[in-house]
């Protein structure tokens, strides 16, 4: 039997029933059904809220009021029913009428016949936080409850800055119920006339989290953080992102990209950092920078570091210019992963960014592993021959071979040049013998 208004309490749909089926409504302890109900959050139903922190240090800003929750219900019968229902009840009572409190539609939940006699089932109910919660003070302001939560910390020895930074949450429970009715007997071909039963499971709960989100930069604005001695706290850094301009690239390469690094901190003062090849072959140069700032403020510096990526060096090949086309497919892909390692004044470093450059073609600017500039040679003199070993110093012949005399270039008007004079040995008494000649054997 379904509801026909949106309102109803348990007195009244009783007598509905037994107006509907004519028969004296059992009061008994249920002799056919054993049923429970009990709250199972999951990751997508998973009964909770989030606030978030303003740019005051206040808990005001709620993304949603709604509530996603998930249920559980069981049933066991000793007997078969007839006509079985149920109903589920979710959150508080809100509409006052003759002294008695009623539930509105959205906090009901119907069971049919099919799902009353299955041995177990989930609901799904999406609610609003204001029907979970009866009224008063903080009731239905989802925003008072972090901030009494916030004043109990305080009072308990808690820094400000603590508070803000990490956040907390606060747990409620709601009132759940589930009722049932069904019929035994009365069927075709039985003595036994038709009884209808009822079975009703109150004073259940489920939880429900409202999660007080904190913010390091919010917390360090309004709270700067205290060192030991009551002083504010020294130069740190808090975060590194880093992100890639482009992340993927196709063209000529060496390419360009642009690794830009947002660095935020708390205060001021000189960082240290390297940017790093991830799996590359070696580690760049250290760098320093400086955060801005006065003492306990937040601060923020972004640094933009170009990078010139192309594919690892190949065995030179023939090209034009220097410039040589990539006849290989659609191109080379070159992939480079980098992260930016903060040292000082502490350690902080960024996730791994990934890029992706497509070379279309390469610019031979290198020459194999070493890396060396490509240059071109100024034209050198060929060397002068040297004398083979094989050759051996002869006396001149009768008929001596012109073409391998050597002898000094004859210029004019300046005399021939000593240093390729090759002259015999002249023995004494005897006259001075001709020039030698050398010739191959």
């Amino acid at each position: 039997m379904k509801a026909s208004n949106s309102i109803f309490t348990l007195n009244t749909l009783g007598l509905a029933l037994l107006l509907a089926t004519g028969q004296a409504l059992a009061v008994d302890d249920n002799p056919a059904a054993k049923a429970s109900i009990k709250a199972m959050p999951d990751a997508s139903q998973s009964h909770t809220l989030k606030v978030q922190l303003d740019q005051k240090g206040e808990w005001t800003v709620i993304p949603s009021t709604t509530v996603k929750m998930r249920f559980q219900y069981t049933h066991q019968w000793s007997q078969q029913p007839n006509k079985p229902w149920a109903r589920i009840y979710v959150g508080e009572a809100k509409i006052p009428k003759g002294g008695e409190n009623y539930f509105e539609k959205s906090q009901m939940f119907d069971l049919g016949a099919s799902k009353v006699l299955a041995s177990s089932g989930y609901l799904n109910a999406n609610l609003p936080f204001k029907l979970l919660v009866a009224d008063g003070i903080p009731g239905a302001d989802i925003a008072l409850y972090c901030g009494f939560e916030k004043s109990n910390r305080l009072k308990q020895g808690k820094g400000l800055n603590q508070v803000l930074r990490q956040g907390f949450n606060v747990k409620l429970n709601v009132p759940l119920k589930m009722a049932g009715f069904y019929q035994l007997g009365g069927g075709p071909g039985t003595s036994r006339p038709a009884s209808s039963h009822q079975y009703h499971l109150w004073d259940k709960t489920a939880p429900v989290t409202i999660q007080c989100l904190g913010n390091p930069a919010i917390a360090d604005k309004m709270a700067p953080p205290k060192g030991p001695q009551g002083l504010a706290a020294g130069f740190q850094v808090n975060s590194v992102e880093l992100v890639a301009q482009p992340a993927k690239l196709k063209g000529v390469c060496p390419a360009e990209i642009t690794l830009k690094a947002t660095i935020k901190g708390s205060g001021g003062g000189q960082i240290k950092y390297w940017l790093e090849e991830v799996g590359g072959k070696g580690a760049a140069v250290q760098m320093t920078s400086n955060l801005p700032g006065k003492v306990g403020e937040a601060t923020q510096r972004v640094i933009s570091q170009k990078v010139s990526i192309k594919p690892d060096p190949q065995p030179q090949q023939q090209g034009i210019g220097g410039f040589k086309a990539n006849t290989q497919g659609q191109g080379t892909l070159v992939k480079r992963s980098y992260r930016l390692n903060v040292i000082a004044p502490n350690k902080k470093q960024s996730s791994v960014v990934a890029v992706e450059v497509l070379c279309t073609s390469t610019l031979n600017i290198d020459i194999g592993e070493q890396g060396k500039q490509l240059q071109m040679d100024t034209v050198k003199p060929e060397p002068h021959p040297q004398p083979n070993p094989g050759m051996k110093l002869q006396a001149p012949q009768p008929q001596p071979k012109p073409e391998m005399k050597l002898q000094a270039p004859q210029t004019q008007p300046e005399p021939p040049k000593p240093s390729l004079q090759i002259k015999a040995v002249e023995p004494k008494p005897q006259p001075p013998k001709p020039q030698m000649q050398l010739q191959a054997q």
